[in-house]
């Protein structure tokens, strides 16, 4: 009985993923590949079906309903900014073709998973380099040469206006201040003061800044494989994540630019290391002190090197004493030192130095959109009390000209903060009262400003190769090779039309495979990974609520972990702990 159930959901699935694809993806009818996709789609579902496993199952299917949810939501706010395009004749279509895809493919995904972690034979090999160090160097020596034809192509390094911002603050032309993490700026000024110093030449003082970014991602990307390695993992997986390291052109690119998110990235999967070890291997990281003095270092760090950093440590920490109770007082400890270092490092530069602090409006991109848009779309029908109390937020009226669905920017620029430092209340009071009112507009609004962060399809910039020298500082492009491959190479994060290879520069899509990873370790009944995928999806949070809807950089610790999250699902929980003695952090 359930064979021929499961033959007539087949094959009314697959019609139903004919007229999807037809509708969605290609344009002629009238064309023999559809034969192909019926009969394609008719076999992969028939034999997902026959996989009967109840929990797989229900995790399978909430990960699929949330996916097709966002796929038809966003598709509507990728065409207009607005959900007016939902409700239509192929709602339905759209919705089980979403489903079935998404559904089959998890379930697939989840059943290989199955197979890799019950065929160990593969799993490991030391055979070609026996002594870790010498892994180490290798790989470190293979990413950092891998990088170097980006520099020479794009020399002294890569420099935009938020750059530029920093250097003008290492050298005196401006007041210090904190909009860009003052650690950050710090670690620029070092490189161009010792660089103009010995050089003479702002150039080669960028080029400098350059190539110690390089060593330090180089070195990083490196002890992560290390760190996978002393763990047991696939040689094929760890020679993969190599190859994704050194060609995978973005993180060349970024290896060169001069911002903060780049470091902040390379820091983000050392301290998910952290984060794995303190939960499985919580013994042995505990048995030396210098794991805890490390942790603690890089937290700071964390923190530090962006502003968002302060919630993932803060946020993260304390769910450890969920499961880390008999450690409160060694918890407690790092918390404490984490919090007494962060607040000595703000005297200092906030009292010692006078650095200005950022603005607040930062963090308030969200409410200050929703409240731009109601005024936009809706200005006839506001009271005079509502415009009235709306234009005092702002230093301009009509503030839903400056509105853009997908950046805050225009309208944070005309936020009034000193009327914000004195009334609070206000913003809070006339942001509810509207959100009343318009509900519709408020999660349009939200939605626009952040659904390239969850929506594979969204399309943005992801990296800059400008170095603009419109501040008369002498810095200029000085190509030292011609770079047609590395152009080439790198001409492909910006063809997003071509199928597959526009995924992997896609947030969205990223942010859905480490979903799927996680879905997994709840399908295992691994519970504890809940607290090493907790900084990924509050960095996530932070990106959501972040100015703009689709920013590559704020996403990028995305990317530099997802080969974490990758190998932990081929890493069994005693397998995470059998290497411990091994591992010392």
């Amino acid at each position: 009985m359930k064979k021929h159930k499961d033959i007539i959901i087949s094959i009314i699935l697959s019609v139903i993923m004919v007229f999807f694809i037809w509708h969605n993806f290609l344009i002629g009818g009238n064309n023999i590949i559809f034969v192909f996709i019926l009969f394609t789609s008719f076999n992969i579902i028939k034999k997902t079906l026959a996989i009967n496993n109840k929990k797989l199952n229900v995790i399978t299917i909430i990960i699929s309903i949330m996916f097709t949810f966002i796929e038809i939501i966003c598709k509507s706010v990728d065409k207009d900014y607005t959900l007016n395009n939902i409700i239509n004749k192929w709602l339905i279509v759209n919705f089980i073709g979403y489903f079935t895809m998404c559904w089959t493919s998890i379930k697939w995904i989840y059943t290989l998973y199955e197979k890799a972690n019950q065929n160990k034979t593969y799993m490991y090999n030391q055979k070609i380099i026996h002594n870790n160090y010498c892994f180490f160097i290798i790989c470190f020596m293979l990413i950092f040469l891998a990088w170097i034809p980006y520099l020479l192509k794009y020399f002294p390094g890569i420099i935009t206006p938020d750059s530029y911002t920093q250097i003008e603050q290492t050298i005196g032309i401006s007041e210090l201040s904190d909009h860009h993490p003052i650690a950050h700026t710090a670690i620029i000024g070092v490189c161009i003061n010792l660089g103009l110093m010995i050089f003479k030449n702002i150039n080669f003082a960028i080029a400098l800044y350059s190539i110690v970014s390089m060593i330090l991602m180089a070195f990083i990307d490196a002890l992560v494989l290390l760190y996978l390695r002393k763990k047991k993992v696939s040689l094929v997986v760890l020679g993969i994540l190599l190859v994704f390291y050194m060609f995978y052109p973005v993180n060349a690119l970024y290896s060169i630019t001069m911002w903060k998110d780049i470091l902040f990235s390379g820091i983000f999967p050392i301290f998910l290391i952290f984060c794995n070890e303190i939960i499985f291997n919580t013994d042995e990281f505990f048995k030396y002190k210098k794991n805890m003095i490390l942790f603690i270092i890089f937290s700071f760090l964390m923190i530090v090197l962006r502003h968002n950093g302060l919630y993932v440590v803060f946020l993260t920490i304390p769910f450890f004493y969920i499961v880390l109770k008999q450690y409160w007082k060694k918890l407690s400890i790092m918390i404490v030192s984490i919090i007494a270092i962060n607040q000595i490092f703000n005297l200092i530069m906030f009292n010692g130095l006078k650095v200005k602090k950022g603005s607040v409006g930062e963090i308030l991109s969200i409410p200050l959109q929703q409240i731009a848009r109601v005024e936009k779309e809706h200005r006839d029908e506001l009271t005079l009390e509502e415009s009235d109390k709306i234009n005092v937020l702002f230093k301009f009226e009509n503030i839903g000209d400056y509105y853009n669905p997908t950046l805050s920017d225009p309208v944070k620029e005309k936020f009034n903060m000193n009327y914000f430092s004195d009334n609070k209340i206000g913003l809070i009071k006339i942001w509810a009262k509207l959100l009343v009112k318009y509900p519709k507009d408020y999660v349009e609004s939200f939605i626009c400003n952040s659904y390239g962060y969850y929506y594979p399809e969204a399309k943005n910039w992801v990296v800059s190769r400008a170095t603009m020298d419109h501040r008369d500082m002498g810095i200029e492009r000085q190509s030292k090779i011609n770079g047609k491959t590395v152009e080439k190479i790198d001409s492909y994060i910006d063809k997003r039309e071509i199928p597959l290879i526009s995924m992997m520069f896609s947030v969205g899509f990223v942010f859905w495979i480490i979903v799927i990873c996680f879905g997994y370790k709840i399908y295992k009944s691994e519970y504890k990974y809940i607290f090493v995928y907790l900084p990924i999806f509050i960095l996530w949070l932070t990106c959501v609520a972040s100015p703009v809807f689709c920013e590559f950089r704020y996403a990028y610790p995305m990317f530099t972990t997802l080969g974490l999250y990758l190998s932990w699902n081929l890493m069994s929980v005693n397998q995470n702990k059998e290497n411990s003695k091994e591992f010392k952090v």
